[in-house]
This record gives structure tokens, C-alpha cells and sequence, in this order.
């Protein structure tokens, strides 16, 4: 890396320069094979982040695959050479040529960690470089920064989401984090999968092996140069006891090529010495690889700088230390792994959460605890640094629901699953998915309800040897027993829609779907139509029209309740073929739930335990229905209505 600040802005220009470049560079892709057990790494920071940690766990699993680093200067190579790789500037011919012939191309910031012009058909996995905080890619509109018109920003716009579409795979630590990769890069569920960072697997075995963690301390000690005495006690250049010394990491984020707003002036620097001194601790600066901003005034007897010449890769480091004070850093959630303090300092809170964003306020994440000057961040720090403090033991309290909210694998192990995960999805569909399965899908994957899950119910009892897919659109989504969840979009998604004998779906498909001789699908809908639909509706757009009647073809079959939906189906949705007028499966527990014309008290008070209500409670729906994007809608004051109606009632919404 160099010292100099990036900015969008010059960046997005260079990129609108070079549209010549890749349109060339797609054509000559067209022509050249890829050898699948050709892996290219890279990363934005240099030698090091979750591609490093793939590339050492690949070369010793697989001693047979051609592992290259791909560089962006002579000192990242250096290093990478140092270590054994093969390495290849990834600017010029070569990088171009060996990216191109890749089968799989893993970066960590984008594409231009390898070479960018290369990677037009190559499995490409993003590893990300941390858990977002604060908003990132298209969620961001300093990412699209540029002069010019508005056709100019447009086509910006367009090449970033088709830089995205490159990427085969995105790797996130935890499904929050998950979430926020999908809104950020635009993609579907499946495209982002929780296998974890690989950047942090050297930090969980320092969490899970103290043996580790020291070893990581004994390592930056020796790369300032202040470790005379070792770590046994004896003396270190610093006059304190090694093993009592209380390390702070103090590691801001990049503010997009502004300067940092945490600079400390004079009389601050003596405040942060003089506090450091009272607190027996050293604090060890790490500004952003990017930001280059200028710390140097502040360095002393307990202020040191860990920059970017001294180690690359902070993460692999971490703990070093007994405490972070950070601002919107993934650092932070890294950190939090181990369970130990850390310190929001954040100057400019308010600017930063109304230019870049965040994708929650800093206070949620932060428990509340912001500090906004130099004073009160080292008030902070003294009361967590504290031994056995209160505010100690609630700082580690807060890390560890940290840890809980944004790492899923605290076990480690992230580097070999993203291999395997790779090397998985490289197998046939008919290796991925097996024979004669049932696929389901309820409102686009949104819920796991309605006739596909009561007909999911009866099949899993009559076929228990069927495989059983259900489409979901986030990992929190719970599937009946037995069942395979499928994220909407991911290649396991595709194949099992491919292969699948039977489709039970109650809403349209979607993707291009077409099909295959093999297959029946079960087109279920979810209710008596009462509000006009598809065809019927006024002013449909000839676009529109044609997409029904496509949409109407893919169906092998028509479940209807009444004639009337019968009706409405021939003429709403043109559809041509058979319909099992049998009734809703999803309405089978209602009506099992009524005897003689009444209601059965037992059914009726399960039904209210399942909802967490008390079996006395009288209990009123409010179910408003859908409205198409855009028409307005006089929804019912909720609160009002259950005030109205009393204690006894419960609304449920």
C-alpha cells in the first residue's frame, strides 16, 4: 500500500476510463478455457486479510493446486515470496493471463485485487474484509461519487452492479452481517453464504489458546521494537513489567479521503499522555492502510504507531491487546471475539451517520457507550481497563453479545470452509441435489406457510424418503423437520428447481424458470381472488400481459378452492390446464378445528398458546391486504382499536 489518501471520486473516473478495457477483456474471455485447480489471490491491503488466510490453508490441503498471490507492489511481493507463494504483479500482461486462465479468483475488497480485466467468467469469491458497520457499496452514495451529468452517474451505477454480478460467491462471519452484504451489493440471498471470515480464524484460536493470544502480544512488542526483556517478567524498553503493561489499540476508520476528525490537538496529546501514565498502559495507533493520517505528533514513552510498513494485517494480531478504541472499524467486531473491553470514540458521529451511514445508530451497537472527545474516551478507557471494575465487567459483557450478534463460527475454521464451499459448488447439480425431490415455495421465499406448508406436512408423512427443499430467503427462517432449507438465488437453489420431479408453489416463479419434461408444478395461489388480478386488473401494460401468459404456461396444475376461483384463474391468468378444484390444504386445521357448527375449545386454545396468548384471551385479526407499490392505504389505529376494545381483547396485526 501506499501512503496516499483514495478518494471515489478519482477512482470512479479511472474506472469510466477503462470501459474500452473490459469490453475487450469480456470478448477475449469468451475463448479461453479456465483450469479449474488454478487459484489466483489478492486483497485490497496487500499481503494478508481472509485471501491470505485461504491461500495457506489451500497450499496445505492441496499441494497439488497452483496457488498464485497476485501483487500490487514490490514490497507485498516481497513478502509473498518470502513465504513460499508463486507471485505475479496483477497490473500488466501477466497478471491479466493468469487471472483469465483462473478457475477460482478469491479477493477481499474487489475486483481489482486481482487483475479486474481478467475475471469475466471465473468463480470469483469475495471473502469481504470485515462485518459492515457503516453502510457500504451501492448502500452509499459517496461509492458512486463523480462529476458530471447524470447519464454519467447512470452508467457508473450500472458498471458497479455489473462488477457484482462477476461475483460468484460472497462470504460473510454471521447472518447480520449477511443481510447487510445483499442490500449493499444488490444480490439475492444465495449469492451470500455464513461460513465466517477466514480473516479472524488466527483471532479465534487466540481466543479459544491464551497460548495464542500471547504469542500475538510477543509479536507486536518485537515489531516496535520494545520487547528487551521478553515476556517472563524481566524489564521491557518501556520500564514496566512486560506481563502487567496493559496494550490499547487505538484503530480509526477511513473517512472516504477526508481527514481524520480525531486527530488530537496539543493540549490532548498531554491529556492522552498524562492518562496513559496513571493507567500503567500504551497505546498503539493503527490508522486506516488508506487514511494516512497524521498521528506523529502525538507519539511518545506510551504512544507508539503500528503502521502498515510494520504489519499489513492488524487482525491476525489482535490479541496483543487488552483493549480497542475504534469509531465504525469492523476492527471492533473482530475484536469483540475475545471478550475484552472496547471504547466507541466517535467525534464526528452525527456527520458521518448522515454522509456515509451506518446500518444501525453507533449507540445500538456501542450498548449506549460513545464517547465523542479525547477526554472522555480516556475517562472510558480508565474505568474498563480497571481490574475487576464494574464497568470492566459489563464492557466484556457487551463484547461478548457482540461476538454473539456478528460471528457464527467462533470456532474458527473459516478458511477451510470456504474451500470446501467452493470446491462443492464445482460438483454437478445432480451431485448437489438429489433424485425425485419436492420443492416448495411460499411468497417468494419470504415464509415457510400457506397450502405449500400444509401439503409439505402430508407428502413428508406419506413420503418420507422424498427429499423436501424449501425456498427461504434468509437463514433465520425456520423449515419443517426433515427439510432442506435453499436460499433464493444460490446455485443449490437453481439445481433443486432444475431437478426437482415435484415444484408445490403458491406464488409466480420467477428467474426464467421453464419446465422440464420431468416435472409437475403444483400451482397452489394463496386465496379467493375478491380484488381483481394480473389480466383483469385495468391499464395493464402490453409487458405485463405477456409475462401472465407466460407465467400461466410453466404451471402444470391449478389448485382451487370454489368455482368462483376457478373462474377467475381462466380468465385472470389465461390458464389453459387442468384445475383440482379439491379445496385450500392450508384451511384443513380450521376446519378441524370446528365440530357440529362450533368451535373446538382445545383447538382454539393451542392455537392461542401458539401465539403466546393466554387460552382466555379474546383475540381479533387485523389482516389488511396487499396493495400494489405506490397505492395509498387507510390502515386502522391498532392501539386505539385495542384501548376501545378492553383488557379481555388482543389485537394481532
Amino acid at each position: 500500500m501506499t501512503g496516499e489518501r483514495f478518494h471515489f471520486a478519482s477512482g470512479n473516473i479511472d474506472k469510466l476510463l477503462a470501459v474500452p478495457k473490459y469490453l475487450l477483456a469480456w470478448l477475449v474471455s469468451w475463448f479461453v478455457p479456465r483450469l479449474p485447480n488454478q487459484w489466483v489471490c489478492g486483497s485490497g491491503i496487500g499481503f494478508g486479510e481472509g485471501a491470505l488466510a485461504v491461500a495457506r490453508a489451500l497450499t496445505a490441503e492441496d499441494p497439488e493446486a497452483r496457488v498464485v498471490w497476485l501483487a500490487g507492489d514490490d514490497a507485498e511481493a516481497a513478502l509473498a515470496a518470502a513465504e513460499g507463494f508463486e507471485v505475479i504483479s496483477r497490473r500488466g500482461w501477466a497478471g491479466f493471463w493468469v487471472t483469465l486462465r483462473a478457475g477460482q479468483l478469491i479477493i477481499t475488497h474487489g475486483l481489482g485485487d486481482v487483475n479486474r480485466f481478467g475475471v469475466f467468467g471465473g468463480r470469483v469469491v469475495n471473502l469481504i474484509h470485515g462485518a459492515p458497520l457503516k453502510k457500504l457499496h451501492l448502500d452509499s452514495s459517496v461509492t458512486t461519487q463523480v462529476g458530471g451529468p447524470a447519464p454519467l452517474r447512470a452508467l457508473l451505477r450500472r458498471m458497479y452492479l455489473a462488477g457484482t454480478q462477476q461475483i460468484a460467491l460472497f462470504v460473510a462471519g454471521s447472518v447480520t452481517a449477511a443481510e447487510r452484504l445483499r442490500s449493499a451489493y444488490r444480490v439475492d440471498p444465495g449469492r451470500v453464504l455464513v461460513l465466517g471470515d477466514p480473516r479472524d480464524d488466527a483471532l479465534c484460536e487466540q481466543a479459544n489458546d491464551p497460548r495464542a493470544a500471547q504469542a500475538a502480544r510477543t509479536t507486536v512488542l518485537e515489531l516496535l521494537g520494545l520487547a528487551s526483556g521478553g515476556i517472563d517478567g524481566a524489564a521491557s524498553a518501556w520500564g514496566d513489567r512486560v506481563d502487567a503493561v496493559k496494550l490499547v489499540l487505538y484503530a480509526p476508520t477511513w473517512r472516504d479521503g477526508a481527514p481524520d476528525p480525531a486527530v488530537p490537538s496539543s493540549d490532548e496529546i498531554a491529556l492522552i499522555h498524562e492518562s496513559l501514565e496513571r493507567m500503567g498502559a500504551h497505546l498503539v495507533i493503527r490508522s486506516h492502510p488508506l487514511g494516512g493520517a497524521a498521528y506523529e505528533a502525538a507519539l511518545g514513552e506510551r504512544v507508539h504507531l503500528l503502521g502498515a510498513d510494520l504489519v499489513r494485517d492488524i487482525t491476525p494480531v489482535l490479541g496483543a491487546f487488552d483493549s480497542v478504541i475504534t469509531d465504525y472499524s469492523s476492527v471492533a467486531l473482530d475484536f469483540s471475539l475475545l471478550h475484552r473491553p472496547l471504547v466507541w470514540f466517535a467525534p464526528d458521529l452525527t456527520t458521518y451517520s448522515l454522509s456515509r451511514g451506518l446500518y444501525e445508530p453507533l449507540e445500538v451497537t456501542a450498548a449506549g457507550k460513545v464517547q465523542q472527545t479525547w477526554q472522555a474516551t480516556l475517562a472510558r478507557l480508565e474505568q474498563v481497563l480497571a481490574d475487576g471494575s464494574i464497568a470492566r465487567q459489563l464492557a466484556e459483557a457487551d463484547a461478548r453479545s457482540l461476538a454473539g450478534r456478528f460471528h457464527a463460527h467462533p470456532e474458527g475454521g473459516a478458511a477451510l470452509r470456504v474451500i470446501a464451499e467452493i470446491r462443492r459448488l464445482a460438483l454437478r447439480d445432480d451431485e448437489r441435489i438429489p433424485a425425485n425431490a419436492v420443492f416448495f415455495e411460499s411468497f417468494y421465499g419470504r415464509q415457510v406457510s400457506c397450502n405449500p406448508l400444509a401439503l409439505d406436512r402430508e407428502i413428508a408423512a406419506r413420503f418420507a424418503d422424498r427429499p423436501r427443499f424449501w425456498s427461504v430467503t434468509s437463514e433465520r427462517t425456520a423449515v419443517p423437520e426433515g427439510a432442506t432449507p435453499l436460499l433464493v438465488g444460490s446455485p443449490d437453489w437453481f439445481a433443486a428447481r432444475r431437478l426437482a420431479t415435484l415444484l408445490v408453489v403458491n406464488d409466480w416463479l420467477r428467474y426464467g424458470f421453464r419446465r422440464g419434461r420431468h416435472q409437475t408444478v403444483l400451482q397452489t395461489w394463496h386465496g379467493t381472488m375478491l380484488k381483481r388480478l394480473a389480466l383483469a386488473r385495468s391499464g395493464t401494460s402490453l409487458r405485463t400481459r405477456i409475462a401472465v401468459h407466460r407465467e400461466s404456461r410453466r404451471w402444470s396444475l391449478l389448485l382451487s378452492q370454489n368455482p368462483h376461483s376457478t373462474e377467475q384463474f381462466r380468465t385472470s391468468y389465461a390458464y389453459r390446464g387442468e384445475v383440482l378444484e379439491l379445496g385450500y390444504p392450508r384451511d384443513d386445521r380450521l376446519a378441524d378445528a370446528v365440530a357440529g357448527g362450533e368451535r373446538i375449545g382445545v383447538a382454539v386454545a393451542t392455537a392461542k398458546r401458539a401465539l403466546g396468548l393466554s387460552p382466555e384471551t379474546r383475540v381479533l385479526a387485523y389482516v389488511p391486504t396487499w396493495r400494489a407499490e405506490g397505492q395509498p392505504v387507510n390502515t386502522i389505529n391498532v392501539h386505539e382499536l385495542a384501548e376501545r376494545l378492553g383488557d379481555e381483547w388482543t389485537v394481532v396485526v
